[in-house]
């Protein structure tokens, strides 16, 4: 921009900025106070400075500022994204607000975090003012034209906005594609999804656009459709393989049809392109433990841990998480100073605990109930009781008693501290009340089916999975040997039961009745005692035990 241009641009919008509020976030003075001088030559005024992220914070606290200048590296631990992400929880952004993220920082993964979490805009430095006041002028001008639907969005008065959003598109006003993109999220929360389909699909016939392809996708995992959420999805990223947001969507589907192998490998792919989220690593980290593959699980952990420090994510479920996870690891460790770094590692999530969350009993209760798992993992009963004893002391001194949401923990701390039995009771209880989430009653299943390591179930399931396909090629005999094998590892699994008692019968249909394999079948079954009515497993069950009785004449 010419100098002259510049200066009459600038003397036009002091008058404009001239009571406009700013705050500057670096951790240098020096950038700070040229900062400060490029927005005064703008003619605003009151410019606040901080060097830290809290500073940030209480800042914004004490005032409400029309201008945030926020370096991505601050003193005192929070950098610029942790500090807008928190300034967003606490709700001490206005509406119309002009946050700036401003970073030296050329890495992939820390643009990308910095992108992701939406600053109304990006500055690399350096930086001119002429900048500044280009990227200053859209900004306002913006908010200027669209506050009173931004107000509606902070508020969720979606019924209120969708009206000011359609009016401004069907004017072809300028800020059509922001009102086309915010109505995406106005008409999901107002369940209003004919519209939803019809703008994504109006916009897809002229030509495809990501946030159109994202909003068909969105609307088919609010209405469960999973495949079709998945096909548009799979679409998504082949032609916009930037657009980190398909990703995520895409593994939350593939979790939903059961298929959480294809969930870690998309998740997988998503870290390659942007590590730094925190909900991000907590998704792989429980959808590669539930795989069995804690290497993984532990990777993803440790850096859930490291993202939440300073943030606003920060919470004592990825501590307890990360000790659990190392309590699995740390059994396949050969190397003796790996394995005592691990164990320190989990030593030391559990003091944070104490230290950042032992104000508050649940929190109290799920530490030493992390701490007797963990100690019962090392074999270390006597102490895995005494953690246990103190968990259950306090959870009798609990108001209400054991809250349901920490039923299942207590029952696989039960389990592990070698009380199997009682956790078995207090696990088939959850699973049976009819107040029980779907969440809740699934977790209590799924242990009471496989109450083993993470490494036992990754081999079982990959037997099983060797087995499936011998008996979809009729190979009988070699799909029962890998069935019988899987079954030594993880014997109270009901797919696997089931999976071995049916490939018996369709070998004793081909070969005639054995007594040895009918009795097999019958054990089988029997260790099925604790799948209940509510089982999805449950009615594969009945048949085949039906089928027993009819077909060999057993009796149960």
């Amino acid at each position: 921009m010419d100098k002259s241009l510049f200066q009459a641009k600038a003397a036009q919008n002091s008058s404009v900025y001239a009571g406009l509020q700013a705050l500057v976030a670096d951790e240098f003075e020096n950038s700070r106070v040229s900062i400060r001088q490029m927005l005064q030559g703008l003619g605003i005024q009151h410019v606040d400075q901080t060097s830290s992220g809290k500073g940030v914070v209480d800042a914004c606290r004490a005032r409400k500022y029309d201008i945030v200048l926020c370096d991505f590296r601050l003193t005192g631990g929070k950098n610029g994204q942790q500090v807008l992400e928190e300034l967003r929880t606490l709700q001490l952004l206005k509406p119309t607000n002009i946050f700036i993220i401003v970073s030296a920082e050329t890495g992939r993964d820390v643009v990308m975090g910095i992108m992701e979490s939406q600053p109304d805009e990006y500055l690399s430095k350096p930086f001119t003012q002429a900048v500044l006041a280009r990227r200053l002028e859209r900004q306002f001008v913006q908010t200027k034209a669209l506050s009173t639907m931004k107000t509606l969005i902070a508020k969720e008065k979606f019924d209120q906005l969708i009206p000011l959003c359609v009016k401004h598109i069907e004017e072809n006003g300028r800020y059509a594609t922001w009102c086309k993109r915010n109505l995406v999220d106005a008409y999901l929360n107002a369940g209003a999804s004919q519209e939803l389909e019809h703008l994504c699909k109006t916009e897809i016939k002229q030509r495809e656009v990501d946030w159109a392809l994202l909003g068909l996708a969105r609307l088919a995992m609010a209405q469960e459709q999973f495949p079709k959420a998945v096909s548009v999805l799979q679409k998504t990223i082949q032609q916009f393989p930037q657009t980190i947001s398909a990703y995520d969507l895409l593994a939350q589907a593939y979790e939903a049809m059961g298929r959480l192998e294809e969930a870690q490998e998309i998740l997988n792919d998503a870290i390659k392109i942007s590590p730094r989220i925190h909900k991000r690593q907590k998704h792989m980290a429980a959808v590669s433990l539930a795989n069995g593959d804690p290497q993984t699980a532990l990777k993803a952990s440790q850096q859930t841990v490291r993202l939440g420090i300073n943030s606003v994510h920060e919470s004592p479920d990825d501590y307890i998480q990360l000790v659990d996870i190392v309590a699995e690891s740390a059994a396949n460790v050969e190397n003796s100073t790996d394995k005592k770094r691990l164990l320190a590692e989990a030593g030391q999530a559990l003091s944070v605990v104490t230290k950042r969350f032992g104000n508050d009993d649940s929190v109290k209760l799920r530490k030493s109930l992390a701490e007797s798992r963990f100690h019962a993992s090392q074999g270390q009963m006597r102490e895995a009781q005494q953690s246990l004893q103190v968990a259950k002391q306090i959870a009798s001194e609990l108001e209400g008693g054991l809250p349901q949401d920490l039923v299942v923990e207590y029952g696989k701390t039960l389990y592990s501290a070698g009380e199997k039995e009682q956790a078995e009771t207090i696990l088939a209880s959850l699973v049976n009340d009819q107040a029980t989430s779907d969440a809740l009653k699934q977790q209590a299943s799924d242990f009471l089916d496989e109450p083993i390591s993470l490494g036992a179930k990754a081999q079982a399931k990959s037997l099983n999975k060797q087995g499936l396909n011998h008996y979809s090629n009729k190979a009988y005999q070699d799909a029962i040997h890998e069935f019988k094998t899987a079954l030594e590892l993880s014997p109270r699994h009901p797919g696997l039961n089931l999976n071995y008692v049916q490939t018996c019968l369709k070998l004793m249909e081909a070969q005639g009745s054995e007594s040895h394999m009918v009795a097999e079948c019958v054990e089988s079954i029997q260790r099925l005692r604790h799948v209940t009515p509510a089982h999805k497993q449950y009615k594969r069950l009945n048949a085949l035990k039906e089928y027993l009785v009819k077909h060999y004449k057993v009796m149960f």
